[in-house]
């Protein structure tokens, strides 16, 4: 009898905060090909890009992943769903026992300047050295656990990355019309690995629409 080809594992990269359990769930009892899952750290993004078959990456409000541009496109990318926004700070400030704020409350903290705020949020507070911005979400919550400000991201990653001794992290609510537009999650692969069984993780991604929120 002919032997059956095995196929060779497909990589699956994914950032913080991102939980890729119930796709695995669902590919494997659909798939004889395996799945594998592949952590990836702040600073391996770049990486990641060509070292996993499809990557799980995020992008702040309005932006695209890079290689996606129609003009100079080396990924497809595929918009999976919108995030929660959240405050974060320090353990021990004043709003610290609440589990949520409106955006109008953002007026009562510090909000410190980091490169995952987003540019159609409210307004962080400027650097005098622009040196000392923090380089990651990592630093950018070691600089809010000393009390010198809080900061707004994506609330998966703040949840993933905040220590509960050391952080609260705030849902930030919309109020009336008053919202935040939330980071993106994409599933992003590079053109030359556009295959069939890519083409079908991506229909096991795309199960949850563009309009679903965490």
């Amino acid at each position: 009898m002919p032997q059956e080809t095995r196929l060779e594992p497909i990589r699956l990269g994914f950032v913080r905060g991102v939980a890729p359990s119930k796709w695995a769930e669902r590919w494997q009892r659909a798939s004889t090909q395996v799945l594998e899952l592949v952590p990836v750290s702040l600073g391996e993004v770049e990486a990641a890009r060509t070292s996993v078959d499809v990557l799980l990456e995020r992008t702040l409000p309005g932006e695209t992943p890079p290689g996606t541009d129609p003009a100079q496109q080396v990924r497809h990318a595929v918009r999976l769903y919108e995030e929660q926004v959240a405050l974060v700070i320090d353990a021990g400030h004043e709003l610290a026992s609440q589990k949520s704020l409106t955006v109008e409350e953002l007026a009562l903290v510090r909000l410190l300047d980091h490169p995952d705020h987003g540019k159609s949020w409210p307004a962080a507070e400027p650097w005098s050295d622009p040196s000392w911005m923090p380089k990651n979400a990592q630093m950018t919550l070691e600089l809010v656990s000393t009390g010198t400000g809080a900061a707004l991201m994506s609330q998966p990653l703040a949840q993933h990355l905040s220590k509960k001794r050391e952080h609260a992290v705030l849902t930030v609510a919309a109020h009336g019309k008053t919202s935040l537009d939330g980071s993106s999650i994409w599933a992003t692969w590079q053109r030359e690995r556009d295959r069939d069984d890519v083409q079908q993780l991506i229909g096991f991604l795309r199960g949850r629409t563009a309009r679903s929120s965490r």
